[in-house]
């Protein structure tokens, strides 16, 4: 039962909790964008294992109400989606060369295990 006036912000104010996992990548900077402009989005939280700090720097400076956090690394991915209610899974390594169909899909394999153990340990309702 997730709707907008079960969803509480930073002093109490409306709006979703979003966290982009993945933010640095090629997706993950222009949908940082979009969601910072979106008036729903309160709090935005950006985690990624390499470029988090440029890209919320980028994201930040942009005028509305979300207020935007920035994790890098593995040991900060609790923290990015302690109470997060919508959870976006960006995060993948890209094929390689050399690399088949099957290594490639158990590489994401362990990336997405890895981020889903952190979402039902911090976030386990947020909508992934």
């Amino acid at each position: 039962n997730l709707g907008w006036e079960n969803c509480r912000a930073k002093g109490a104010s409306p709006g979703f909790k979003v966290a982009i996992l993945g933010a640095a990548g090629g997706i993950g900077q222009p949908l940082s964008m979009l969601m910072k402009m979106n008036p729903v989005v309160s709090v935005l939280h950006l985690y990624d294992v390499v470029n988090t700090p440029g890209v919320t720097a980028d994201i930040s400076h942009m005028d509305t109400g979300a207020v935007v956090r920035g994790f890098l690394g593995k040991d900060k991915l609790d923290e990015a989606l302690t109470g997060m209610d919508l959870v976006i899974i960006l995060a993948s390594v890209p094929l390689k060369p050399g690399m088949t169909r099957d290594d490639l899909f158990n590489v994401n394999a362990g990336i997405v295990r890895t981020l889903c153990e952190g979402i039902a340990r911090c976030c386990p309702r947020a909508i992934v």
